[in-house]
C-alpha cells in the first residue's frame, strides 16, 4: 500500500538527504560461484559488459509526465549497440519439488555482495543488490511525476502524491554513485503497483537498462476498494511502457508471470527467490481490496545467509481487520531468515507474531517510521539480540542508506549509529524506549511518543516509570507506563494534581472538576482541616471536600455546603440534631442550656412527646425539653419524678397522697388501691378510705 497517499504531511516533515555514500567497483577475472550459496545446477548464464558507463550508454531521460512508450530518441539506438553484449539468457532446470525453476544467471567477475536499503523522503522501498560486479533493481520509491487528470484514464483521485514530492534524483543518484551502469543492471523488480514503490521504475528501465524486468501485472479493475486506487494505473503504465521500450531498444525480457515460487535469478554470489503472494493469482477473478496483495517479495540467499524483502506483504485486507493467511503461506515458502525487510513499511497490517515466529530475523529493516510499528516486530530488539533500522529515522541523520554485506564470515551492516530514535510500545512497561543504531541505548532527557504522551529518560534505554523525576527545579510524575501524567495522580502514598504541564499544581482551596480540595504544592490535603476558624473534611481517599452529613471513623458530622463543619443545634428540615463541640453528632440523653434532651441512638435526631427508654416513659415538650413534675396530658395528668421517668403508684407531693395507675394517670374519684376501697379528690389529692 502506498502509506504516503492520504500521509503527505508525514513525509514533508522527514529531512531531505544530500549526502550519498559512494562504494566502487573493481572488476577482476571471472570467477565461479562462491561455495555455501544456494545452488540450481548448470544453468547458462551471461556475461554483463562491465567496460561500459553511464555517458556511454544512457537512456534518454525521462519526460516529466513520463509517459513515453516505444517512441525512444535516436540516441537509443546507441545505448541499444553499447548494451548488445549483455542480453540475458534463462534456463529451466527441475527443482527440488519436481518442479521446473526458472533460473535466470548472471555470475558478474568480482565485489562484494551486499543489499543496500536505501533512506527515502517518506516511507517508500527503493532496495539495491549487488554481488560481484552485478546489480538488481527492487522498487525505486516515489517519482517526481503525477498525472495531472487531463487523461480520462488517470483520474485525479484524493491522496496521490503531488509530482514535485518525489525521490527520483536520490534514487538514480545513489545507484550511480555505487557503480550501476547500463552494462551491469541484471534486473529490475517493480513489487506492485503502488507510487511509493514503482513510481521511478521508468526512469530506472530507461537509464540503466535492467535485462530482465519483473513485476506482477496490474488492472485497476481488479481493486474491490475504489479508495485505493490512487495513481495506480499511472505509475503501472508508466513501467509498463519502459518495459516494453527496453524489449525493443535493446532487448530486455519482461516477466509478468512466475510459476510459483520457482523462479531464482543467480546473481553473482546470491541467489534471488521470487516469492509472490497470492500464486494463483485469485485477484484476476475474484478482485482485491489492496495492490498490496498483488506483490511479489524476494529470498535473498548468499553464503549459507539469507534476507527475506517482504515488499509490503499484508496478512489482512484493507481495513486491516481480517486475516488473509498470506504471511502462513509466505513463511512457509521463505523460512528461517537471518534479515527481514519488513512487510508494508512496519505497519500493523504485517509482520503478525506466527510469521515472525517463523522467520526469526536477527535484523530488521523498516522502510518508515518507527512510529508505525507494531510492538510484535520489534519485540525481540529490546529482549534479544536483534538489529533494527526504520529508515524514516536513518534518513534523517543524514545517512543514505542501510548495507547489508553478505560473506562467509556471515552478514555486517553499515554504521548508521548516528540515528537514534524512540519509540513508543503499545504493551511494554514502561512503554519508552531509546535506540541508537539499531540497539537498545541509554539516553537523558524528554521523548515524546506518537500518541503524544512525553517520556523521560535518566541514563537507561527505558523510560522512567512510577517515579517522581526533577527537571530543571520542576517535578513531574511519570505513570507505570513511563508516560509523564497530568491532572489526579496517586505516588502510592498521596494524592496530587498536576498541571497541563506536568507540574504539581495549587496551594490552599482549589475547585477542580466541580469538586473543592485543599493543595499544598499540588499535594492534596485529607481528613481534617482547620482553615479560618473552622473545621473541614476531606475525603481521605480522594481528598474531595465533603458537606452535608459525613461519616469519619463511625461517628455522623454534618458540613455546611461552605464545608464548615457545624456544632450546637442543627435544624435538619424534618428533625432537630445536636453536634458536639468536636462535630460529632450527639445521641441519647443531652443537657444542655439547663434541660435534658433526648436524641435517637441511631439516627440522632431530637425526640418530642413521650418516650420509652430503658422501659422508662418520659416526656419531652416541642422543643425537645424534658418534663418534670405534673404533666396535663389532655385526658389526664401525669407526674414526671426529677429524672423525668413517669411515676406510678402512690406519691407524695407537698404533703398530699395521689395514686397513678399503671399508664400512669392519675386517679380521681372512689377507686379500690390496694385491697381497699379510697376516695380521690377531683385534683387527685387521696381524701381517705371510703369505708
Amino acid at each position: 500500500m502506498n502509506l504516503r497517499h492520504g500521509l503527505l504531511w508525514q513525509r514533508l516533515g522527514l529531512t531531505v538527504l544530500s549526502g550519498i555514500l559512494v562504494a566502487s567497483i573493481a572488476p577482476a577475472t571471472a570467477a565461479a560461484p562462491t561455495s555455501g550459496q544456494e545452488s540450481h545446477g548448470d544453468v547458462a548464464s551471461v556475461d554483463l559488459d562491465l567496460s561500459g558507463t553511464d555517458a556511454e550508454a544512457a537512456g534518454p531521460a525521462a519526460s516529466q509526465d513520463r509517459a513515453a512508450s516505444d517512441g525512444a530518441a535516436a540516441s537509443d539506438s546507441t545505448d541499444a549497440a553499447d548494451s548488445a553484449d549483455g542480453a540475458t539468457a534463462s534456463s529451466e532446470e527441475e527443482s527440488a519439488d519436481g518442479v521446473d525453476a526458472q533460473v535466470y544467471t548472471f555470475p558478474g567477475t568480482d565485489g562484494p555482495t551486499r543489499i543496500h536499503v536505501l533512506s527515502t523522503t517518506g516511507p517508500a522501498d527503493a532496495i539495491l543488490l549487488e554481488s560481484r560486479g552485478v546489480f538488481a533493481m527492487i522498487d525505486g520509491a516515489e517519482g517526481v511525476g503525477a498525472p495531472d487528470g487531463t487523461d480520462p484514464r488517470y483520474p485525479l483521485r484524493r491522496g496521490t502524491v503531488p509530482a514535485w514530492a518525489g525521490d527520483t534524483d536520490r534514487v538514480l543518484g545513489y545507484m550511480s554513485k555505487h557503480g550501476v551502469t547500463s552494462s551491469n543492471l541484471a534486473f529490475y523488480l517493480g513489487t506492485h503497483a503502488h507510487s511509493d514503490h514503482i513510481d521511478n521504475a521508468d526512469d530506472i528501465i530507461r537509464k540503466f537498462h535492467p535485462k530482465v524486468i519483473f513485476s506482477p501485472e496490474y488492472s485497476d479493475k481488479w481493486i474491490t476498494n475504489p479508495d485505493g486506487l490512487w495513481d495506480n494505473q499511472w505509475v503501472y503504465d508508466n513501467m509498463v511502457d519502459a518495459a516494453k521500450w527496453a524489449q525493443k531498444t535493446y532487448g530486455a525480457e519482461f516477466v509478468q508471470k512466475v510459476d510459483g515460487y520457482n523462479t531464482h535469478v543467480q546473481l553473482g554470489d546470491m541467489d534471488v527467490q521470487l516469492i509472490p503472494f497470492d500464486p494463483n493469482e485469485t485477484y484476476k477473478v475474484t478482485g482485491t481490496t489492496d495492490a498490496n496483495l498483488m506483490g511479489w517479495g524476494a529470498k535473498v540467499s548468499a553464503f549459507g545467509r539469507s534476507a527475506f524483502l517482504a515488499a509490503d506483504l499484508m496478512d489482512t485486507e484493507a481495513d486491516w481487520s481480517k486475516h488473509n493467511g498470506f504471511e502462513a503461506r509466505v513463511a512457509q515458502a521463505v523460512g528461517k531468515v537471518d534479515l527481514l525487510k519488513a512487510g508494508h513499511h512496519g505497519l500493523r497490517s504485517s509482520n503478525f507474531p506466527p510469521f515472525m515466529k517463523a522467520l526469526d530475523p536477527t535484523a530488521i529493516i523498516q522502510t518508515g517510521s518507527e512510529s508505525y510499528t507494531p510492538d510484535n516486530l520489534t519485540e525481540k530488539v529490546i529482549h534479544g539480540d536483534v538489529l533494527w533500522a526504520p529508515m524514516s529515522e536513518v534518513g534523517s541523520a543524514g545517512i543514505a542508506s542501510v548495507i547489508a554485506t553478505f560473506s562467509s564470515a556471515g552478514i555486517s551492516y553499515s554504521d548508521f549509529s548516528a540515528a537514534s530514535w524512540g519509540h513508543e510500545y503499545g504493551q511494554e512497561s514502561p512503554r519508552a524506549w531509546w535506540f541508537k543504531g539499531g540497539r537498545p541505548a541509554a539516553t537523558t532527557g524528554w521523548w515524546k511518543g506518537a500518541s503524544g504522551s512525553w517520556y523521560y529518560f535518566a541514563g537507561k534505554p527505558s523510560a522512567e516509570a512510577s517515579a517522581w523525576i526533577n527537571d530543571g527545579g520542576q517535578w513531574y510524575w511519570m505513570d507505570a507506563t513511563g508516560a509523564m501524567a497530568t491532572g489526579w495522580i496517586h505516588d502510592g502514598k498521596a494524592w496530587y494534581y498536576l498541571d497541563s504541564a506536568g507540574h504539581p499544581s495549587g496551594s490552599g482551596w482549589s475547585l477542580i472538576d466541580g469538586s473543592w480540595y485543599y493543595l499544598s504544592g499540588g499535594r492534596v490535603a485529607l481528613g481534617w482541616l482547620y482553615d479560618s476558624g473552622s473545621w473541614y473534611y476531606l475525603d481521605a481517599r480522594t481528598g474531595a471536600m465533603a458537606t452535608g452529613w459525613t461519616q469519619v471513623d463511625g461517628q455522623w458530622y454534618f458540613l455546611r455546603s461552605s464545608g464548615a463543619m457545624v456544632t450546637g443545634w442543627l435544624n435538619g428540615g424534618s428533625a432537630w440534631y445536636y453536634l458536639t463541640g468536636s462535630g460529632a453528632m450527639a445521641t441519647g440523653w443531652l443537657y444542655d442550656g439547663g434541660s435534658w434532651y433526648y436524641l435517637d441512638p441511631t439516627t440522632g435526631a431530637m425526640a418530642t412527646g413521650w418516650v420509652q427508654v430503658d422501659g422508662k416513659w418520659y416526656y419531652l415538650r416541642s422543643s425537645g425539653a424534658m418534663v418534670t413534675g405534673w404533666l396535663n396530658g389532655g385526658s389526664a395528668w401525669y407526674y414526671l419524678d426529677g429524672s423525668g421517668a413517669m411515676a406510678t403508684g402512690w406519691i407524695l407531693d407537698h404533703g398530699a397522697w395521689y395514686y397513678l395507675g399503671d399508664t400512669g394517670a392519675m386517679v380521681t374519684g372512689t377507686r379500690e388501691v390496694d385491697g381497699r376501697s379510697s376516695t380521690f379528690a377531683s385534683s387527685g389529692r387521696w381524701v381517705g378510705y371510703a369505708s
